[in-house]
């Protein structure tokens, strides 16, 4: 049996696929997917794999610099999960989120909370408190931002 004639409209298929779920229409519809069931009906594995869809739709839209999207997913996967997996990870992308739409206060202020909780000794993929220290300086040097708590 030769399937090679089905290659093109497969590969068209799942470029027009992935194509929707980057858009707004794919984002809100996975955004959707995530959050339409409450939490307290949710078992321990839903409550999981719908806290890591949100997280990592939540990191897709920082790659593509749609940061008050992200920021939306990342606050309601932290408002869902308070306990969950990802919940230092995305308060740390949050900053970013912030930052990058210009409320610098209210990154550092995220940044020196999690320096000062030593975020990365409960999740290593935020940074350890000297590297958020330094970021926390960088910005209150370069948007004169005053004092700001320090080690």
């Amino acid at each position: 049996m030769d399937l090679s004639g089905l290659k093109w409209p497969l590969i068209i298929g799942i470029v027009v696929v992935v194509g929707w779920l980057v858009s707004e229409g794919g984002v809100s519809f996975m955004y959707n997917k995530f959050t339409e069931t409450p939490v307290d009906q949710q078992d321990a594995e839903q409550q999981e794999a719908y806290e890591a869809g949100l997280s990592r739709l939540g990191g897709f839209l920082v790659k593509t610099f749609r940061y008050k999207k992200a920021e939306e997913v990342l606050s309601e996967a932290m408002i869902r999960y308070p306990e969950g997996t990802n919940y230092l990870y995305n308060r740390y992308r949050l900053a970013k989120c912030v930052e990058k739409q210009g409320r610098y206060d209210e990154c550092v202020a995220i940044l020196i909370d999690l320096r000062d909780m030593g975020a990365h000794s409960y999740d290593e993929r935020v940074p350890e408190a000297d590297v958020l220290q330094l970021r926390i300086d960088k910005l209150a040097e370069t948007h004169e931002l005053g004092e700001v708590g320090h080690i």
